[in-house]
This record gives C-alpha cells, structure tokens and sequence, in this order.
C-alpha cells in the first residue's frame, strides 16, 4: 500500500511539473494559445498538440532533434547574471530544444508565409542616426519587444558609448535556413531572432582545436534582451553569443491571461486515473 501510495505521490508531482510548463507557454503566446488539458495543449483556433510524448531519458541528440513541447524545457534558462562569465558544463542548451512544429503553425510554416507576417523597425536609431534598420515578425509583438530593447539599449548606450561596437552592424535578422550542420530550422526563419555584430562575437562551432567558451558581449546588453523576453545563445554550452531569440517561455515574461492558474499541488491529479 506504501508502494502504491509513492508511485501516486510520483505521478502527481509530475503531473503538476507538466502542467505549470504548458501553462508557462500559454502565459508567454497568450494570443496564440488557449490553455492546457492534461497531455495536451490547445490553440486559440481549436488546434490540438500533445504536450509530452511519454518518452524517458531522451540522449542530446535526441533532444534536439525528436523533441516534444515538454523537451523545450529540459534546462532552466539562467536569468541575469546567473550563468554568465563562465562556461556552461557540457551540453547545457536552455533553449536550443525546439519542438519545430510548434514553431512552424505559429509563425509560418514557410518562408512566403512567414512574411506575410513581418515588419521593419528602426535599430537603436538614437546612437546610429537612424542608419540601422531590421526586419522582423510582428506575431506575438515580437516587434514591440524588441522596440523596447533599442529603446533601452540607447539609453544604455548614453552612459556606455563603447557598447555600440557590440550591436551594430547587426549580424542578421529574417532569413529561412537551417542551423548551420543541422537539418532543423533556426528561429532566424521565423523573423523572432536577432543576431548582433558578428565581428565582436564567438560561436562554438568556430573553434580550433579542443573546446573553449568565448564571450565579448556585455551582461547589461545581455540583461536587456532578456527583461523583453529574448534569450541570449551566450549561456549555451554550443555557444552562439551573437544570438538572441524571443523564448519567453523561459523567462517566464508574459501576462496570464484572464481566468488562467497554475494547478494547485493538492487534488491535481485523480489517483482513480493513473493505471
């Protein structure tokens, strides 16, 4: 009975851990989605995805390239300064887990249908003169995200003129590809990623000889970025530190919508169903 009574204990609390991670998708895409009912989660047109797979002790490769939605949180995206200065131990990707059909229906599931969707907005027009300029996707306000971070990046640029080296010339914005070596597509494709200045920053594939983490980007750009939902390639042990992508899933940015809560722990789940 003792037995029964922990693989119950086990299942609920792993229910709950399900759930308040479906949820945290929901709060970040709220005009995307709608909600989440057990295993699934349920788009604002009446679309249906399965959540979690069933599948245990996925490898790497396995988690990057035949991910589910619940996958895409496998590693807690460190926030500020947690997780910067410092290499990532090995293979620690808070991000880079894509489940690509999500990605696919809300966005564009090509590159004519992602732009359809995009926009071009000015590019910290304050400390460049209105030289710079980017395109990017107005789904889920990607565009007034980052709207924000140039405004605030300006401002940070008043007090830190030398910062600019770092953000411009931009490195790329829109563009339909695959990950370099990769089959999957990047985020770029989707026109809700932001690389910065190539020039000043470091990607993991670009090394010679054994691994060494490699970072010049700043942790008050980096801060920016993710107060408006970005995350940032740098905390990823594959580092890409040119690169930040709007994720704000994993930064828990994004207002839940109305009539929306978290599970409470007690009576989430109905032992009744379990077997």
């Amino acid at each position: 009975m003792k037995l029964m009574h922990y693989i119950v204990s086990v299942l609920m609390t792993g229910s709950v851990a399900l759930q308040a991670s479906c949820l945290d998708l929901v709060r970040a895409y709220p005009d995307s989605l709608k909600s989440c009912s057990g295993n699934t989660l349920i788009w604002r047109d009446g679309t249906k995805m399965r959540y979690d797979d069933g599948k245990r002790n996925k490898s790497f490769d396995e988690l990057l390239n035949r991910p589910d939605l619940e996958d895409m949180f496998h590693y807690r995206y460190p926030k500020g300064a947690a997780g910067y200065g410092k290499a990532p131990r090995k293979n620690f990707d808070p991000g880079r887990i894509r489940y690509e059909p999500f990605f696919r229906k809300m966005y564009g599931d090509s590159a004519g249908k992602v732009k359809r969707h995009l926009t071009t907005i000015p590019w910290i027009p304050r400390s460049t003169g209105g030289k710079y300029r980017i395109r990017v996707t107005r789904v889920n306000g990607v565009d007034r995200q980052l709207r924000k971070v140039s405004q605030d990046l300006d401002k940070l640029l008043q007090k830190h003129p030398g910062y600019r080296k770092y953000l411009v010339p931009v490195g790329g914005t829109f563009k339909w590809r695959t990950i370099a070596g990769t089959h999957r597509l990047s985020v770029h494709s989707f026109g809700a990623a932001l690389d910065i200045n190539v020039k000043h920053s470091a990607y993991w594939r670009w090394n010679k000889g054994p691994y060494r983490y490699r970072n010049e980007i700043p942790l008050p750009i980096v801060k920016i970025f993710e107060k408006h939902g970005f995350i940032w390639g740098g905390k990823w042990y594959h580092y890409d530190t040119m690169h930040f992508e709007y994720r704000p899933e994993l930064l828990g940015t994004g207002a839940t919508p109305k009539g929306l809560q978290a599970p409470k722990k007690s009576g989430a789940v109905n032992g009744g169903n379990l077997f």
